[in-house]
């Protein structure tokens, strides 16, 4: 049992002894210094494309690890994205016209007036040539000029809409 554990502290001394690396940071200033005028290069509008490049390329190489450094990573392989671009986008097709529905229509009938009487009463037309006097209740048939009770057959002449 206790050589197990003196083993397992071992493997984990001698994994996290071979993970690090002699690396420092900060850099040696000497170091700093050139990544400094590198950066200025780069950032420099009186620079050529061909120096921009050469100074990212050697940027790069600075950055690594000493035990990266002077290496290639990239395998071989152009640079690509990380997902796939999407091909040419179709353009959707143009929805073809519709044509108008017929809509059902209604109009809107002004309701009639009512009618004022000699007699003081209101006459409410009902529609078909009758009309109704609010004071009685009696059916008037409508005529030229005024209404005429079927009952009694007296005449009764209007005097135009709600006088």
């Amino acid at each position: 049992m206790l050589a197990r554990s003196a083993a397992a502290v071992l493997a984990l001394i001698a994994g996290s002894a071979i993970a690090v690396d002699s690396t420092a940071w900060p850099p040696p200033s000497p170091i700093e210094a050139r990544m400094r005028e590198l950066q200025h290069l780069i950032t420099n509008p009186e620079s050529t494309a061909e120096q921009r490049n050469a100074a990212r390329a050697e940027l790069v190489n600075l950055l690594k690890s000493p035990a990266g450094q002077d290496r290639d990573t990239t395998g071989g392989h152009p640079a690509r994205a990380a997902i796939q671009p999407f091909g040419s986008v179709v353009k959707p097709a143009a929805n073809p016209p519709v044509p108008d529905v017929p809509v059902a229509h209604v109009e809107v009938a002004q309701p009639p007036k009512p009618v004022a009487l000699p007699n003081g009463s209101v006459a409410v037309p009902a529609g078909n040539g009758i009309a109704i006097d609010a004071h009685t209740g009696a059916a008037l048939r409508e005529v030229p000029g005024g209404y005429v009770d079927p009952r009694t057959g007296k005449f009764t002449p209007s005097q135009g809409p709600g006088r």
